[in-house]
């Protein structure tokens, strides 16, 4: 097999993480640099002034002479010990500086993938596959790590090679020749451990979601009532008993490697040192040069073997990394286009024969819908579950792209506008809706005006929060949940629907979106927080989503939808007096909305 290639490739992660690091830190290469070349010169000191120390004792014994080499050992090891203990702490800094950067890196990267991709298996296993080594096992600073032992050991090296060849050159080949064998071992070892986590990877998704189940709060109620504890303690068992085996097998196999590699070591210097004693029981060498010439063999015999170790580690990190750059450069295949929305007075929506169905389905989800939005009208989307209403909204907020046909904003194509000016227009309020643990005025708006702020005590106002708000001893500054706060404040269903509402208002986008978040409530409840709502967003273009009924009856057109078609569109009292499946289902709910 030709290594060529894969070295080159290696060679396109080293540079690429090299140039990443360095955007992150400026400092850390050339700290590098320097730690390699103060442990590179260290270990000299202790290997050639022991040796005039024994020469001069064996001989003279001058006290001078004695002095001056015990003082040049002591002085040496005193300053390159202080030098290498201060770049080591500025390299600790740097690393941290390094690993904070990556997170943000990933973090930005996740977040610009597109929404498709994150419901895929596919690529959520390959998310744990590319960042699992880089979280748990640490394989930047290996790499670093490894790039600066080959730097540092190449330099002891090139020295020690010129030592030990005044004695025999055939002790260096014996050396090199049982590195070689441990270096073999250690790639074996290496290539057992990158199978391993690379099947681990899925199984600590798995794992990693049961275990947040058994620890996740907002489950406590559900888990409790439905007697669930048994079943997610056992998964969590399971998967655990799962991941102890395979380390297990995994260890023993990595135990047998390293003792391979004791025995070939040992062997190693019982031939180094017998050779050495026939040299000075023959007469050749003194006894300080023995002790100079074993303690350089042992030296380079470490620093061989950290060569060979090093550079089988580093490529070993660049299989990890290859899986993190492959997750890396996966595609935001979102078109952004470039023409400027700016500020908008109206937006007409239209859907022109959209067709859509979800990755692995045979189904489609949508089914030729056409549909036209006037600028500021309200359109009630209605049907039972599963009709295809929230795939609707995905593809306007553009979560996902029509497989055919297109969506127009007042007569371009959605996909032509800038992706985040398209966003701006879009205040949208979702079933599943977020709360998260910042400060109440965090997570309404991420403008920290005063002017900002007296909006916001205002919306709290006209949502029917002004009393929650001004109840709290740092209102708007209370943290939501008490994740990092125990002062921090909770939100009930109806109270945490306002809060959302309120911040889509705060958006002040000229399309709003309530994509079911009241579903949780009774119909009489869901039918006065959307008359509310209809009462704060006049001129707006607002899409209400429900598989009920009751913002129907103040919109000015209702799309019925049925098994992801647009089987009926109109107003409320035509459809209910000429409709069919609309008729129907308005009967069955009215009872409510009187």
């Amino acid at each position: 097999m030709n290594p060529f290639p894969e070295l080159k490739k290696d060679s396109q992660v080293v540079v690429y993480f090299w140039k990443l690091v360095n955007s992150y830190s400026k400092t850390y290469i050339p700290l590098m640099l320097l730690v390699a070349l103060c442990s590179a010169f260290l270990p000299f000191i202790n290997i050639i002034a022991p040796k005039y120390i024994i020469d001069e004792l064996m001989g003279e014994a001058r006290e001078t002479q004695l002095l001056l080499w015990i003082s040049i050992l002591a002085v040496g090891n005193a300053i390159f010990g202080l030098l290498q203990s201060y770049l080591d702490q500025k390299m600790e800094q740097a690393n941290l500086q390094v690993m904070d950067g990556l997170e943000l890196h990933v973090g930005k990267h996740i977040m610009n993938l597109d929404f498709e991709r994150l419901e895929n298996a596919k690529v959520l296993d390959l998310k744990e596959q590319a960042l699992s080594p880089i979280q748990q096992q640490d394989v930047i600073r290996k790499m670093m790590t490894s790039m600066r032992m080959l730097l540092q050991t190449s330099l002891s090296l090139m020295a020690l090679t010129a030592l030990i060849s005044t004695v025999n050159v055939g002790t260096i080949l014996l050396i090199l020749g049982m590195i070689l064998l441990n270096t073999y071992i250690f790639k074996k070892s290496q290539q057992t451990q990158f199978k391993f986590y690379k099947i681990l990877a899925p199984l600590n998704r798995k794992f990693g979601y049961y275990s947040r189940l058994a620890t996740d709060f907002s489950m406590a109620k559900d888990v409790r009532l439905y007697g669930m504890a048994p079943i997610i303690l056992k998964k969590v068992d399971a998967y655990h008993k799962d991941t102890i085996r395979g380390f297990g097998e995994l260890y023993g196999q990595v135990g047998r490697y390293k003792g391979l590699t004791s025995i070939n070591l040992q062997l190693q210097m019982v031939v180094i040192y017998c050779y050495m004693i026939v040299k000075v029981v023959s007469g050749r060498i003194q006894i300080g040069d023995f002790i100079m010439y074993i303690a350089a063999a042992n030296s380079f015999s470490a620093q061989v073997s950290v060569v060979f170790n090093a550079y089988v580690e580093l490529r070993q990190m660049c299989r990890y990394l290859e899986v993190f750059r492959e997750f890396e450069s996966l595609p935001a295949t979102m078109r952004s286009g470039e023409r400027m929305i700016g500020k908008l007075t109206e937006a007409e929506i239209e859907f022109r024969g959209v067709y859509f169905k979800y990755a692995g389905s045979e189904v489609y989800s949508l089914k030729n819908v056409s549909l036209t939005i006037k600028s500021g009208e309200n359109l009630a989307v209605v049907g039972q579950n599963g009709a295809g209403k929230s795939t609707f909204i995905k593809l306007l907020c553009r979560l996902y792209e029509p497989e055919q046909g297109e969506i127009l904003l007042n007569g371009y194509p959605i996909q032509q506008y800038q992706y985040k000016d398209y966003m701006k227009t879009l205040g949208v309020v979702f079933q599943d809706y977020k709360l998260f643990s910042f400060s109440i005025k965090d997570n309404l708006s991420l403008k920290f005006t005063l002017d900002a702020e007296e909006e916001m005590l205002s919306m709290m106002k006209q949502v029917g929060l002004e009393e929650k708000i001004g109840g709290l001893e740092k209102g708007l500054d209370t943290q939501v949940f008490k994740t990092f706060d125990s002062e921090g404040t909770g939100f009930s269903g109806g109270e945490g629907q306002k809060m959302a509402m309120a911040r889509a208002l705060l958006k002040k986008s000229p399309i709003l979106i309530l994509d079911e978040p009241t579903a949780a409530l009774d119909p009489y409840a869901e039918y006065k927080i959307y008359s509310n709502f209809n009462r704060m967003t006049e001129k707006h273009t607002v899409i209400y989503i429900s598989h009920r009924l009751s913002s129907c009856k103040f919109c000015d057109r209702v799309a019925f939808f049925k098994e992801g078609e647009l089987v009926e569109y109109g107003h409320h009292d035509q459809l209910v007096k000429n409709g069919q499946d609309y008729s129907s289902m308005w009967e069955a709910q009215a009872q409510y909305y009187d």
